[in-house]
């Protein structure tokens, strides 16, 4: 077996997967919204943008709500959710997922916001999102009337996603600090944590891992940035997953203001964290470091990868003559740079100025090749000023309309913010980046003696050169070689990169060992019933992790893998290999068929009478249970109930099956042809008889035709006395019967008889 080892860097970061970058657009999406400060008074909307004219669908799957939506190259289109999108409470399971289908690639942005509450975040498509998040978030505040709480929403893309989260501050469902919780979300679902408290209460840093990919929303109901400063907004931004974070940022400062907050966030122990080449912090996985800047620009860097928020203030600290609010919004690394960004600046709840931070490559500013909206940015060589500790990188700060805006560079790319102001109002959201999964730093295990490895960099290679030294003896500058080892052994296998953009030479020096192939057995083939568990088994290998693959894209990493819920979809070959130090065994192969329930039936629901018993018969099968304990396949009843039977095949397989019997016997009418109405107590009466008569109407007449008697009872007979009440004389007189009844088998019927009865004094 061959077995594709991938090493990858990406400056000082680590590596990559594939040489396809993602980004934040894309063609499907998963978004929650979090409680609003505005409970069930706040507007939602999603702006969808795009480079090229496209077409899509809104929906909220779990409540059976959507709306398409078309929209034109470097437009937008505005769609509103309904009210029951709100994600409320705190650790409840809810049904408010919203996903966003689009046929080509768009961009997507999403806005909240009330009187004089506003938030915006850029939406992250389901090929940037990941398994492993910390929140950022902020304090929240508290007022007499209402704890406003620090706040993340976890949203499931797949069903059956296992979710972890630990917390960093009590939670309003009764969750202590640093308590660790485990909860299983279907597509669709969400789940939404809340801090117990306002002022004291922090979500930030809260840990969330899942066993499939799920998306992070993280901000606050309603927060005060800073404390003391008297003015609040909402906070909303999606998380940006842990293997997706860099360490080189710049921050600009948000027009006008006199200062913005900014939260440095790690990943890993003992982070160092160093503001304009200066060391300022060091902290651990969670911690955070917080500090105001005024500088137009700054430099922040991390030893590890790190995540950085910056925060609007509120207008009563901002200098901003009333203008803005708090507002949140992550940067992206300068390493996710992208050539073109589309983006919509928002106009909602009075948003009157609206502007965009630009960072690049200063080579880039100084060459003249930055468009906005088609046009390029004239004299950006004086509008762009380099960051003043680190003049590698230039910055702008533009003011725009509100719309759809483009921005394209022919250089080594841009990173936008986008943000406005408005009367005590403001949001603030990334424009979009290249969301490489630039952490995952899997150190090459090694692989098989003689088996062809292929190397690759997942890294552009119009941006970077690189440099393999194999550990050999033998070296390559091809971007993806591959390469056979012939001897075992450790190998120091080096990878430097040149990046032409970011002007960085970095080195990669991980041990990859070489060892022989060995071999691994599974368990026995298995026949199983519908529902049963199925235990798969991998031998144990010394230092080996598993691989199993099986029908439905069935993957599992464990060596005893458990099978739940099985149907006969479960069917077929389960394929294990072991992997030793990157070295696969050859795949061993389980079969296992799921086989179906036996499937007795005894027919549907009917009636039956007594004095004709009914035999059910249950099928051919090896076992049979009644309900009164007998086992033949045969069962006779007289009486009217529930009936029922389980059979068992020669698997052992159960089935079941019951029906209800109802009694009802068949209609039967009898008619004397002859009575003597003397008042001698013996046949004095003219009564015919009926059983299960559902309808009777007798009627009696005279040889000229006319009724003497009638009734509707079946009780009540002739006593040979005509309407008035005379004697009726001897002779022969027609009866005529009217009568509806039913048939053996339950089916009504009506009937018309008629006969001639002899009256005898």
């Amino acid at each position: 077996m061959k077995k594709r080892l991938l090493l990858c860097l990406l400056g000082l970061m680590g590596c990559t997967f594939s040489a396809v970058s993602q980004s934040n657009e894309g063609t499907d999406f998963w978004m929650g919204f979090m409680e609003h400060r505005d409970i069930n008074a706040n507007t939602k909307v999603l702006m969808i943008t795009a480079r090229n004219a496209t077409t899509g669908t809104v929906s909220v799957p779990r409540q059976n709500w959507s709306q398409s939506f078309s929209v034109n190259a470097n437009d937008v289109s505005i769609i509103t959710l309904p009210m029951t999108t709100e994600t409320q409470g705190s650790e409840a399971i809810q049904s408010t997922g919203i996903r966003i289908q689009a046929a080509t690639p768009v961009s997507v942005y999403a806005h909240q916001y009330a009187n004089f509450r506003s938030e915006a975040a850029v939406i992250l498509p389901v090929e940037s999102i990941g398994r492993e998040y910390y929140a950022m978030s902020y304090l929240g505040y508290e007022s007499s009337l209402d704890i406003y709480p620090s706040e993340f929403l976890i949203v499931a893309v797949e069903d059956q996603t296992t979710l972890t989260y630990r917390v960093t501050s009590a939670t309003r469902g009764g969750g202590a600090t640093g308590s660790l919780r485990t909860i299983v979300l279907n597509l669709g679902q969400t789940y939404q944590v809340q801090s117990a408290a306002g002022p004291t209460g922090d979500l930030t840093g809260s840990y969330v891992s899942g066993d499939k990919d799920f998306v992070l929303m993280s901000g606050a109901r309603r927060a005060e940035k800073p404390l003391g400063c008297g003015t609040r907004d909402n906070l909303l931004e999606q998380m940006y997953p842990v293997s997706t974070w860099g360490r080189r940022f710049v921050s600009v400062l948000s027009k006008n203001a006199s200062y913005d907050l900014l939260r440095i966030m790690a990943s890993q122990p003992n982070t160092q964290v160093f503001v304009d080449h200066a060391l300022v912090a060091t902290i651990d996985a969670g911690g955070f470091y917080e500090f105001r800047n005024s500088k137009e620009a700054v430099f922040i860097q991390g030893n590890k990868p790190i995540l950085v928020a910056q925060f609007n203030i509120g207008n009563n600290c901002n200098s901003l003559n009333n203008l803005g609010d708090p507002s949140m919004v992550l940067l992206n690394a300068v390493e996710q740079t992208r050539d073109s960004v589309t983006l919509y600046s928002s106009r909602f709840e009075n948003i009157t100025q609206n502007y965009l931070n630009i960072v690049t490559r200063t080579q880039s500013a100084v060459d003249e090749d930055i468009f906005l909206d088609g046009a390029l940015i004239s004299g950006s060589a004086n509008l762009f000023r380099p960051v003043e500790s680190n003049p590698d990188f230039s910055f702008a700060s533009l003011q725009v309309s509100s719309g759809s805006h483009s921005i394209f560079t022919n250089g080594c790319g841009v990173i936008v913010t986008a943000y406005g102001y408005g009367q005590a109002e403001s949001y603030a959201y990334s424009g979009g980046a290249s969301f490489r999964e630039i952490n995952l730093n899997p150190i090459p295990e090694g692989g098989c003696l003689n088996d062809t490895l292929a190397f690759s960099s997942g890294l552009p290679e119009d941006r970077v050169q690189v440099l393999w030294d194999f550990g050999d003896g033998n070296t390559s500058t091809e971007p993806e070689p591959a390469h056979v080892y012939t001897e075992l052994g450790s190998y120091p296998v080096e990878l430097v990169v040149w990046d032409l953009c970011q002007g960085t030479v970095d080195t990669f020096r991980p041990q990859l060992l070489i060892s022989l192939r060995q071999a691994v057995e599974s368990g026995n083939d298995t026949l199983v019933c519908v529902g049963a568990q199925v235990f798969l088994r991998a031998t144990d290998l010394p230092g080996a992790r598993y691989e199993w693959n099986g029908p439905r894209s069935y993957f599992s990493e464990e060596q005893f893998p458990v099978l739940t819920n099985t149907d006969p979809a479960f069917t077929g070959d389960y394929s294990v290999v072991g992997i030793i130090s990157g070295c696969a065994t050859f795949p061993k192969m389980t079969y296992v068929e799921v086989q179906a329930l036996p499937v007795p039936n005894l027919g549907n629901d009917s009636t039956l009478c007594e004095a004709d018993p009914v035999t059910l018969d249950a099928g051919q099968y090896v076992r049979y249970e009644w309900q009164d304990g007998s086992a033949e396949p045969y069962f006779t009843l007289t009486t009217e109930g529930i009936y029922w039977v389980e059979v068992r095949d020669e698997l052992g397989c159960a089935g079941r099956d019951s029906i209800f019997f109802r009694e009802s016997c068949p209609t039967t009418l009898y008619v004397p042809s002859a009575f003597s109405p003397n008042g001698d107590g013996s046949n004095d009466l003219f009564l015919p008889r009926g059983q299960d008569l559902l309808a009777y109407h007798l009627r009696i007449f005279n040889r000229w035709g006319t009724v003497i008697f009638e009734t509707q009872n079946i009780d009540e007979g002739w006593d040979g006395r005509t309407a008035s009440g005379q004697l009726a004389p001897e002779g022969v007189y027609v009866w005529m019967v009217d009568y509806a009844g039913q048939r053996i088998r339950g089916s009504d019927y009506r009937k018309q008889e008629a006969g001639t009865v002899t009256l005898i004094r």
